[in-house]
């Protein structure tokens, strides 16, 4: 992909149509922007987001972490993210569109573990899944960046922000 190989500031829609062999006129009534077409590139696998039910809420993390470190640890991911995050800023309204599609499925998944793991009496409360998972990902992101961890290590480092800063746990009688 260009956005991995070259970045975002260097990647233009022509390059896009060129690279996929389509006319830049059809890329530019797909997308509005740039900053549209890397979004949907880069979160098109969210909607993909499986909820895990294995019966714990670690084992449970341990699944939906592994496919958000999946999604980070990609190259174009990584490269494109930045620009991206300076691109939401500027622009509302792509956030807006942001979250309807791409932020709430894994905060709907976030939200089922942590609700199962409550039914389950395992936990008795828990921040907003929205905030858990913003937490979550924003430090994995930042570890992702700098390179400091191992894929395992990324996710056991996310279930350990989780388990041991966003949860309370039900105490044993």
């Amino acid at each position: 992909m260009l956005l991995a190989g070259q970045g975002y500031e260097q990647m233009t829609l022509e390059r896009v149509a060129d690279e996929a062999g389509l006319y830049r006129r059809y890329i530019s009534r797909t997308w509005g922007s740039k900053a549209e077409l890397v979004r949907d590139a880069l979160f098109e696998d969210v909607a993909d987001f499986r909820v895990p039910d294995r019966g714990n809420l670690v084992d449970d993390l341990r699944d939906l972490v592994r496919q958000h470190v999946e999604l980070i640890l990609r190259p174009e991911f990584l490269r494109g993210l930045p620009a991206l995050q300076e691109a939401f800023r500027v622009d509302r309204g792509l956030w807006t569109s942001t979250v309807e599609r791409h932020v709430r499925p894994p905060v709907a998944a976030f939200a089922s573990v942590l609700e199962s793991a409550q039914r389950r009496g395992e936990i008795v409360g828990h921040l907003e899944a929205e905030v858990v998972l913003n937490t979550m990902t924003g430090a994995l992101q930042q570890l992702a960046n700098l390179n400091l961890m191992s894929p395992e290590q990324l996710v056991e480092h996310g279930i350990q922000l989780v388990v041991e800063a966003m949860v309370e746990w039900d105490e044993p009688a």
